[in-house]
């Protein structure tokens, strides 16, 4: 019997370490709680990492990413570069867990300090790890749901080379952009869900603003990706419907607080005018290789 005892303690003993009750610390010194042990992968480097991300110093909360961006934000795991650096932390984190993490206020450097902080306090950062994300598997879902999208609202729309779905509603008679032009853009943007948020001809959109395309060089970054490759194939005059993949547009980081993370975008175009552009400088010919 009494050996038995023994082994129920010892059991509720491993039982309460892999809860992580227990403040743990780091190969470096950092002290930390895992609040919630996750039975996904072990996050490692070049992760990226969605976090749900809650600071306090000492009981007083400094802030909260989902009341901020309305989510977990994204975190590259990457190496370590100094003695404090959470870095370290993270590499110890499953996806599914929750743990705080206890830095010395008075560890960090001055400028990174919270201003009314004092030596002896203690940051106290909760990190939640919702998953990580894959650029490929973002797409695979990107392109399914688009497909939903376009049956459903009866959108007859063509892939390009880049991934953009153009539905083109009425064919231009002009020349095509070159990249370096100018265009000139009228341009109205949703969700998939049909919530309207920019348009370049709804002064409710854009109050006190001059109803007018929008401007801009072409294939020169200026725009998201998914605008260049998609008004780049359409003719001047065209108008169409533009259905870019959250991977061509704002990505994992959305545009808060009006277009959410891994958003798909419907934007209905109209490429009104194209102010040819200078042309690229040649590239420097190589200098010649020293024989001698």
């Amino acid at each position: 019997m009494k050996r038995k005892n023994q082994l129920l303690v010892a059991a509720l003993g491993l039982l309460i370490a892999s809860c992580g009750t227990g403040v743990k610390k780091t190969p470096g010194g950092i002290e930390y709680i895992v609040h919630k042990s996750g039975s996904g992968a072990q996050l490692k480097l070049g992760d990226t990492a969605l976090m749900n991300v809650t600071q306090r110093i000492n009981d007083s909360l400094l802030g909260e990413s989902r009341k901020i961006v309305g989510g977990p934000i994204p975190i590259v795991i990457s190496k370590p570069t100094s003695k404090f650096d959470l870095m370290e932390g993270f590499a110890l984190l499953h996806e599914g867990d929750s743990a705080t993490f206890f830095i010395p206020w008075d560890s960090l450097p001055a400028q990174e300090r919270p201003p009314f902080g004092k030596k002896g306090d203690k940051i106290k950062i909760t990190f939640a790890v919702e998953g990580t994300f894959s650029a490929s598997t973002q797409k695979g879902k990107d392109e399914k749901e688009i497909k939903s999208y376009l049956e459903k609202n009866k959108i007859k729309a063509t892939p390009n080379a880049e991934g953009v779905y153009i539905a083109v509603n009425q064919e231009g008679t002009g020349a095509t952009p070159n990249p370096g032009d100018t265009v000139y853009v009228h341009y109205t943007g949703k969700l998939t869900s049909g919530k309207v948020f920019d348009s370049s001809q709804d002064s409710t959109m854009r109050p006190g603003m001059p109803l007018e395309p929008i401007k801009f060089p072409i294939g020169r970054g200026f725009v998201i990706k998914g605008w260049d490759a998609g008004l780049s194939g359409l003719k001047k005059g065209s108008k169409a419907t533009l259905v870019i993949p959250s991977t061509l547009a704002y990505g994992l980081q959305g545009s808060p607080p009006a277009i959410p993370g891994n958003s798909i975008l419907v934007f209905d175009v109209e490429l009104v005018d194209i102010k040819a552009g200078k042309a690229e400088a040649p590239a420097p010919a190589a200098a010649p290789i020293p024989t001698k």
